[in-house]
């Protein structure tokens, strides 16, 4: 039997030359685990990476925020892949010595900046890259400040055998009704152990953690501090401070990118085969707009967005990357979406529980 690629749903031009294709796939899922719209294989195999960070921040909300007066701006930097700009760091710092927790015990490995200004300035200053610039550093200080409330041991806080992990696996198994401990697993960036899951498992965890009360403090955190969750020039940021009432977003690594409509909507999932994270806004804002959450008018801070250029090293332009809008006709636009019933309701904890 024939296997075919996964469609294409971006292009890099290069003046009138298509130089490079981006194949990947959509999943949008119900909070029961639904596929409700689909562009190429929903149930593609794709690390987790970051897209998950509001996931693995549950553990924190529940245990640990409350208990050491952690504010919004704490909440969402536990949830970002930050560039390591000023207040990125100082809010990190923050939360560490809200829970006693020395910066020396960050496991997730010096970075520099990824920000360009942030990062000429740290090396002009004869200063150099340290875990706190890490874009982890966030989810780091949660997860050790959770074990600093909850008496869990300091070292050793990695390891997906030690309390905290096993707390975070089992917030995120429960999200997409799917054991981790029998996934296929490696190892992230800042040292964690990510999971491979289906890519429509993704949006499922996303869509059913919607019910869920420190879900939705996660959300109302990364909306109202959207500069914390990535940073300057950034799709997430741009997003969610255009829409964040209204959809919650976060990319990952190796081009994985995760959404959900908000306050109780499907979610949304999208990876790149490529693996290359730079053309995600581009089929990110294709794919809402032709699912109707985004108009076909974008907002002035996220035309940026939807067709960057393709500039050489004189700053020229030469090209840009744009999205196949006709690859995106299979999915389903909002307004036609079934609405939760009984059964998706009851799919994840409530509040009452």
């Amino acid at each position: 039997m024939d296997v075919q690629p996964p469609p294409v749903l971006a292009t890099v031009w290069r003046g009138d030359v298509p130089e490079a294709r981006i194949r990947g796939h959509v999943a949008v899922v119900d909070a029961a685990g639904r596929i409700r719209s689909s562009v190429g294989d929903p149930q593609a195999l794709t690390t987790l990476r970051s897209c998950v960070k509001p996931l693995q921040a549950l553990p924190f909300v529940r245990l640990a925020a409350d208990r050491l007066g952690a504010d919004e701006a704490e909440v969402a930097i536990a949830c970002a892949s930050h560039q390591g700009e000023d207040v990125h760091v100082a809010t990190v710092r923050g939360l560490l010595a809200k829970a006693g927790v020395p910066e020396s015990a960050l496991g997730c490995g010096p970075q520099l900046p990824s920000d360009e200004a942030t990062a000429r300035r740290l090396l002009a200053s004869g200063g150099t890259p340290l875990p706190i610039h890490n874009n982890c550093s966030g989810k780091h200080a949660a997860m050790l400040s959770t074990c600093a409330v909850m008496g869990w041991p300091l070292d050793g806080y990695l390891d997906p055998a030690h309390p905290c992990q096993l707390a975070v696996a089992a917030a995120m198994s429960e999200a997409f009704d799917l054991d981790l401990a029998s996934a296929p697993r490696g190892i992230d960036g800042c040292g964690l152990t990510t999971y491979g899951t289906p890519l429509a498992t993704i949006a499922r965890g996303f869509a059913a953690a919607s019910a869920d009360s420190a879900f939705r403090r996660c959300q109302d955190a990364m909306a109202s501090n959207p500069h914390l969750v990535a940073g300057t020039g950034r799709f997430d940021t741009a997003l969610l401070a255009a829409m964040g009432t209204r959809l919650t977003a976060k990319i990952g690594g190796a081009a994985v990118w995760a959404a959900v409509l908000r306050p109780r909507g499907h979610g949304i999932a999208i990876k790149l085969e490529s693996g290359t994270f730079e053309a995600i806004p581009v089929v990110a804002t294709a794919v809402l707009q032709r699912l109707g959450v985004l108009d076909a008018e974008l907002p002035d801070a996220l035309r940026p967005f939807a067709g960057p250029p393709l500039r050489n090293w004189a700053g020229m332009t030469v090209g840009e990357t744009s999205a196949e809008t006709e690859a995106m006709s299979p999915l389903t636009p909002a307004h036609a979406w079934v609405p939760f019933d009984a059964d998706s309701d009851r799919v994840y904890r409530s509040d009452s529980e």
